[in-house]
């Protein structure tokens, strides 16, 4: 008896997950919502900026709406030395971190994070991976190519871009909103940077945070980017 119990325990455990996910992804409403960080506000007068949408809007689209911050354009290097631009990002939902090649603690933890999400989302052109090096004189194209081919990256899901120093730490700064500081030092930890992993939607939006080193703050961005590729399929499909 108390086997069958246990059983019955085990399998509730494996069942609720996928039919949690399946309620998100085939409900006749998606309740599930996601935020939208930093609202723009007038410079004057500090009030959130509100845009009127017209009567050409989309279907999904309310008669007014906040505008929200969106990643900046940019001019880097990729890993196979080829300039690329904000277009990057455009029509992506995007995981995007900073890290650099020589750190010895947080940066292998993450990119190990990083690694599961590529295979979760690797057959879905909808989903890219971006890590920016924050230490552009060592992480060259050469050497970045060489750090994801130790985490697997595929060619055209995981991007990684170097370039300018001050563009990367002001994209870090003034575009992700994270964290990052060069100490002047010639050492492999010189460096401080979040360890967090960032979800932009398709529109440039911020839509969450997660600590990259825990995994079940990766678990819930993973179902936060299927909760967006649901929103967006359900645009398409109406």
């Amino acid at each position: 008896m108390w086997n069958i119990k246990k059983a019955g325990i085990l399998i509730l455990m494996l069942v609720i997950p996928v039919l949690f996910f399946l309620w998100i992804r085939f409900g006749g409403v998606n309740h599930y919502s996601l935020p939208r960080y930093f609202p723009l506000r007038d410079t004057l007068t500090n009030q959130v900026i509100i845009k009127k949408n017209g009567p050409n809007r989309a279907w999904w689209e309310p008669e007014q709406d906040t505008l929200y911050h969106t990643i900046p354009a940019f001019n880097l290097l990729n890993q196979d030395s080829t300039w690329v631009t904000g277009d990057l990002l455009k029509g992506k939902i995007v995981v995007a971190d900073f890290f650099f090649s020589r750190c010895p603690t947080i940066c292998p933890k993450m990119s190990t994070q990083l690694n599961r999400i590529q295979d979760i989302f690797l057959n879905n052109p909808d989903v890219l991976i971006v890590s920016h090096s924050i230490d552009p004189t060592h992480d060259t194209p050469s050497v970045l190519r060489a750090y994801g081919k130790r985490y697997d990256a595929e060619p055209g899901k995981w991007v990684f871009l170097t370039g300018d120093k001050a563009q990367i730490y002001q994209l870090a700064i003034k575009g992700y909103k994270l964290a990052v500081q060069d100490d002047h030092a010639q050492t492999a930890d010189a460096f401080t940077h979040d360890s967090k992993l960032v979800l932009v939607d398709k529109e440039g939006v911020i839509r969450g945070y997660y600590d990259g080193e825990d995994k079940e703050e990766i678990d819930r961005l993973i179902l936060e980017v299927r909760v967006l590729l649901d929103i967006y399929k359900k645009r398409e499909s109406k």
